[in-house]
């Protein structure tokens, strides 16, 4: 009898593919009959859309080239998970290597969605408004075909983001039974990596407001806070106010995509969100 077919779609910008990503895919329990990387195309949500119309699969499994499955039941609990009726997208949680560094654990512990904990049971997680946060991310989710190509697949422009964007695009797209959840699975768990040096932090978090600034032109209901760069002035004043504020966002940090106010020290999480909010602005005339 035959069974549903799952593709492992892995977008890898450069020449090699981590040999451990590999490996942990070829040890699962339940074997992938496709296993694609899309080498070299940029920026992810072309890769992975590239690597959807390589694929004959009816399952599509994301894995991104620096995250290693960290179950060998991994792809079976997502796809268990999956044939759930109301739930349109599966994922699983995301802890740092064993290997990780004193500095990788403590960008973990201060900077949002860096990583997320493995959970008991699966858990509901709608990027809804206001904050639109999801749980999981296209480092490691799992979906029908049948819904990606509903959906439209993934925006193919963005820089970064690209996870959230269509998280958020799935939510809203009409399912047979009312809006489909998006489920963190229990029990499955991602090794994946934080950034390894403070230029690699914020780097990345420019990325991340490049990203989300092509969000919020796409989509104003994305907009954390408010807009408030319509003229140069405005972005002038916006940095100039971050900057200000970065000392106490050092002691009492604040997360728009996980809301939260936290007394402490926090100089990782600071810095992070002053990229992003630079990122932002850059993003916002680029778009």
């Amino acid at each position: 009898m035959s069974h549903p077919r799952i593709a492992v779609i892995i977008p890898c910008i450069s020449p090699n593919l981590p040999a451990p990503v590999l490996a942990a895919v070829k040890c699962q329990t339940r074997h992938a009959d496709e296993v694609i990387v899309v080498h070299g195309i940029s920026p992810n949500g072309l890769a992975r859309n590239q690597g959807v119309a390589q694929s004959t699969a009816e399952w599509l499994l994301f894995v991104d080239d620096d995250a290693v499955l960290g179950h060998p039941e991994l792809i079976e609990r997502l796809f268990i998970a999956a044939q759930q009726p109301d739930v349109i997208i599966v994922g699983s949680a995301r802890i740092l290597p064993v290997d990780a560094s004193l500095f990788q654990h403590a960008v973990a512990n201060q900077v949002a969605r860096i990583v997320h904990p493995i959970v008991a049971r699966n858990t509901v997680t709608n990027p809804d408004p206001p904050s639109f946060y999801c749980d999981i991310k296209t480092t490691c989710c799992l979906m029908s075909r049948t819904w990606f190509d509903v959906v439209g697949g993934f925006d193919a422009q963005l820089h970064r983001g690209v996870d959230s964007e269509f998280f958020v695009r799935a939510r809203r797209t009409p399912h047979q039974n009312g809006a489909g959840n998006i489920m963190l699975v229990a029990d499955t768990w991602v090794y994946h990596p934080a950034p390894a040096t403070i230029g690699a932090l914020w780097r990345k978090h420019i990325a991340y407001g490049i990203g989300h600034a092509q969000e919020v032109r796409r989509d104003p209901t994305r907009a954390r806070g408010g807009n408030y760069f319509y003229t140069p002035i405005h972005a002038l004043f916006w940095i100039i106010f971050r900057t200000i504020i970065v000392p106490i966002h050092t002691i009492i940090p604040y997360s728009y995509g996980a809301p939260q106010w936290r007394i402490g020290w926090y100089p990782l999480k600071a810095l992070a969100s002053f990229a992003s909010a630079i990122g932002y602005v850059i993003g916002w005339y680029q778009s």
